[in-house]
């Protein structure tokens, strides 16, 4: 018998996992408000969303050495470096605010996450500052649900949008 590589295993959990929130997602009771998309929307596109990326990772992730280790040293220090920059990611956000911290802190885990791998880095800065705005003013003005502004930007009386 074949044994199942990790990437399709851990594919395979995240799967399950997805479909675990979608159904959850179906037990929140019904929108109250008709123009409005309702509580079930954001769980719903975040099922779909680990279910798109554990397919991807099953197909381009595929079987590779079966020998090689997990997480080798460099993966062990990495991923240690990710949890310190989203726990200052959480900090700052308090202190600079969800729109300048969500450009830096993209930015910070695109170069994080491509380690050795060539990036082309304009592109990576466009894409941060893209990516935090529209998450940015789709919250604040598209739902109108208020992101942290940041403390710093109110002791100095700068106003942020």
């Amino acid at each position: 018998m074949k044994k199942i590589n990790r990437t399709y295993l851990a594919g395979i959990v995240a799967l399950i996992f997805a479909a675990w929130v979608a159904w959850q997602t179906t037990l929140i009771p019904e929108r109250l408000v008709s123009n409005e998309p309702g509580p079930k929307m954001f769980p719903f596109i975040s099922a779909a969303g680990i279910a798109v990326m554990a397919i991807l990772m099953m197909i381009f992730d595929g079987p590779k050495e079966e020998n090689a280790p997990y997480l080798d040293k460099a993966g062990w220090k990495r991923m240690g470096l990710i949890i310190l920059e989203s726990l200052v990611f959480c900090l700052c956000m308090q202190y600079i605010g969800f729109w300048i911290t969500a450009m830096a802190g993209t930015l910070m885990f695109i170069l994080t996450l491509s380690s050795h791998k060539k990036i082309n880095k304009p592109f990576a800065v466009i894409f941060s500052i893209a990516l935090a705005s529209i998450c940015y003013f789709g919250f604040t003005k598209g739902f109108a649900i208020p992101l942290p502004k940041g403390e710093l930007w109110e002791m100095l009386n700068i106003p942020m949008p």
